[in-house]
This record gives C-alpha cells, sequence and structure tokens, in this order.
C-alpha cells in the first residue's frame, strides 16, 4: 500500500495549552513560538510545528512529562498555571503514525517503540513534511506509549494557511493545569 493512499481528512476536537501568567494576555492562534524548541520530538527548532492533544489529560502528561525528562524541577516550580483550550480542527491531508499499515508503508521497525528515538521520530516526520500533501501526522503520545488511543496532533504549519481560523475555526475555553 502507497503512503499517499492512508493520507486522510480529518476534523474533530483537540486541545491546546498557553501560559496562564498574571497580568499578561495570550493570543491562542499566536504561533510564532511554536516549533522553536530544540526539545521537541516530531521537529527540529526552526520548523514551524503546533502540538495538539486528544484531551487535556493527554495535555498534562505531555507537559509534565516534559519536565521529569528535559527541564530542572525548579523550573517546573515556577511556571504558572496552563489555561488549556480546545479547539475544532479541520485538515485535509493527515496521517496517522499509529497505524501499523503507516509503519509499513513508512518501512519502519519497531514501531511505535521507534518513536522513542527523537532522531526516528524527527526524520519520518521530516520525510512526511518534504515529501507529501500531508499537513499533520497523528502520532501517539510519549506519556502513554502503550495506549495508541491516546494521541498528539502534530501540525506542520508552513503547509496549511496562515490565518489559523482556516483550519482551527473554533475554540472555547477549557478550564486549567498546572505541575505542582
Amino acid at each position: 500500500m502507497s503512503l499517499q493512499s492512508l493520507v486522510q481528512p480529518w476534523s474533530g476536537y483537540a486541545v491546546r495549552h498557553i501560559p496562564d501568567t498574571p497580568g499578561r494576555a495570550y493570543d491562542i492562534y499566536d504561533f510564532s513560538y511554536a516549533g522553536r524548541s530544540t526539545e521537541n520530538r516530531w521537529n527540529v527548532a526552526g520548523e514551524p510545528t503546533l502540538y495538539l492533544a486528544k484531551e487535556k489529560n493527554v495535555a498534562l502528561a505531555e507537559y509534565a512529562r516534559h519536565f521529569q525528562v528535559n527541564r530542572t524541577l525548579g523550573l517546573a516550580a515556577k511556571t504558572y498555571r496552563r489555561k488549556v483550550y480546545r479547539f475544532e480542527v479541520k485538515l485535509d491531508h493527515v496521517l496517522d503514525l499509529r497505524e501499523q499499515s503507516v509503519w509499513s508503508a513508512l518501512s519502519l521497525q519497531d514501531a511505535p517503540d521507534c518513536y522513542k528515538d527523537k532522531n526516528v521520530a524527527r526524520s519520518t516526520a521530516a520525510f512526511i513534511r518534504n515529501t507529501t500533501l500531508v499537513q499533520a501526522v497523528f502520532v501517539p503520545s510519549a506519556a502513554f506509549l502503550d495506549d495508541l488511543e491516546q494521541w498528539c496532533l502534530v501540525l506542520f504549519l508552513e503547509k496549511l494557511p496562515s490565518e489559523g481560523r482556516r483550519f482551527l475555526p473554533n475554540v472555547s475555553e477549557d478550564g486549567y493545569f498546572e505541575i505542582s
């Protein structure tokens, strides 16, 4: 089966969290910081990439995992709580990296465990990003790698309209979380 035949449109809901910093307002559609981190699993720094999660619990687990793996506990203590937003998402070209048929088409060995290796995850995403029309990939949450129903949606922003409301047409507040 060809990789292109596995690309599908997708619409549904996913969440994003941003700082809830006292005295400071953020635009939930401001993606200027997306993809700048050197710690991201599915992109290298500088690739405009937005990460969304299936639900608030997945977003919290991913955020907490970053503090356990990549940052000091002192930084976590200084981080303000996070405000969560639920987006309606509408995409034309999505690939699901949780599917065995996709693993076969990409000749991935030991998936989904191979995604634990950032080099494999980044290389896989870079290949898809640079050789297909795919705008986003579903990936297993690294915090729940044993449960492929818990996903993140990795959006390749350079392949999407610059106006975020065209692919994220509706947004609503969905509470808060913080690491303690």
